[in-house]
């Protein structure tokens, strides 16, 4: 039975360079950054989905009803930013 041929698994020079603390670093701060805009990107779709809007209080037939929707949403938008 004949040896298997691994010479396509050497690695090349550039493979062979020593990883330094900035690597590891560098790779910390992509991983942060990265689950960082996820949150954001999460808080975001969750506000817009949650917050009333003018295409809902359109929607509704009753004028009593769409007139009450506005004034919810005018009072949230009027409300001063959380500090």
């Amino acid at each position: 039975m004949q040896a298997p041929d691994w010479d396509h698994l050497e690695t090349t020079s550039e493979d062979e360079q020593p990883k330094g603390p900035e690597d590891d670093v560098d790779r910390l701060g992509v991983k942060i950054s990265l689950l960082v805009l996820c949150v954001a990107l999460f808080l975001a779709a969750n506000l817009v989905i949650s917050t009333s809007n003018f295409q809902k209080c359109s929607a509704l037939e009753n004028v009593t009803q769409r007139n009450a929707c506005y004034d919810e949403l005018r009072n949230e938008l009027l409300k001063l930013p959380a500090k």
